[in-house]
């Protein structure tokens, strides 16, 4: 069905630029980059804290807090000149461990957390980055479970670097 829409668009699409009408924007389906709005509402329909600004290139910035842990949303491939239109984007949070975290627990991390990429900064902070590409839209339900995904990392990592009474509450634990 997909598919079948997808063709009459096309076709509208060339139909309106053969009568010199301009075509308008397609928009995206689901949650996308390029849709920095569907990213926020995504996120707070699986009930975490989101709030969208720029960064300081003025491409989009989305401050959230998913399962008590403070994560950036950074949004990448967008046009240069009016930082609109961005494909990708990646959710990212750092923190300071209580306990030693080395590049040797990293790699071990990444070999069980396919999407995920970790790094040990030279003043011990761990840094947290998952990737996701979008496109023209990715369905809630894939972009719920990537959210999940990360969540469930984050609490991973937690565990490890943290003692119980100062991690934040585990997201795991409540859903």
């Amino acid at each position: 069905m997909n598919r079948l829409y997808a063709t009459l668009a096309s076709g509208l699409t060339a139909l309106a630029l053969c009568a010199g009408v301009p075509a308008m924007a397609a928009a995206p389906d689901g949650v996308a980059a390029a849709e920095p709005a569907s990213v926020v509402a995504a996120l707070k329909a699986a009930g975490h804290d989101a709030v969208l600004g720029r960064d300081d290139s003025g491409d989009p910035l989305i401050k959230a807090s998913i399962g008590g842990w403070a994560t950036q949303v950074v949004f990448y491939d967008c046009n240069e000149i009016t930082h609109a239109s961005c494909q990708s984007l990646q959710f990212s949070a750092s923190f300071k461990p209580e306990k030693p975290f080395d590049a040797a627990d990293a790699a071990a991390f990444v070999r069980d957390n396919r999407f995920g990429a970790v790094t040990v900064g030279p003043d011990r902070s761990v840094n947290v980055t998952w990737d996701v590409i979008t496109g023209r839209g990715i369905d809630p339900s894939v972009f719920a479970l990537v959210v999940k995904s990360y969540r469930l990392a984050l609490d991973t990592i937690g565990t490890e670097v943290f003692s119980p009474a100062n991690r934040p509450r585990l997201a795991s634990a409540s859903r």
